[in-house]
């Protein structure tokens, strides 16, 4: 699933890749990682 809504994919993912510039810049698999905070810490990235 593609998404830029963060409740859809907060709410109905196991993993999520989050991509900055068309790399992928990190990995969450972690329950307790799967938030707002750390996807955007993610997508923040250059």
């Amino acid at each position: 699933m593609i998404s830029s809504e963060m409740a859809e994919l907060l709410g109905m993912s196991d993993r999520i890749y989050v991509m900055c510039n068309g790399k992928v810049t990190g990995e969450i698999t972690e329950e307790n990682e799967m938030n707002q905070e750390s996807v955007m810490g993610y997508a923040t990235r250059f």
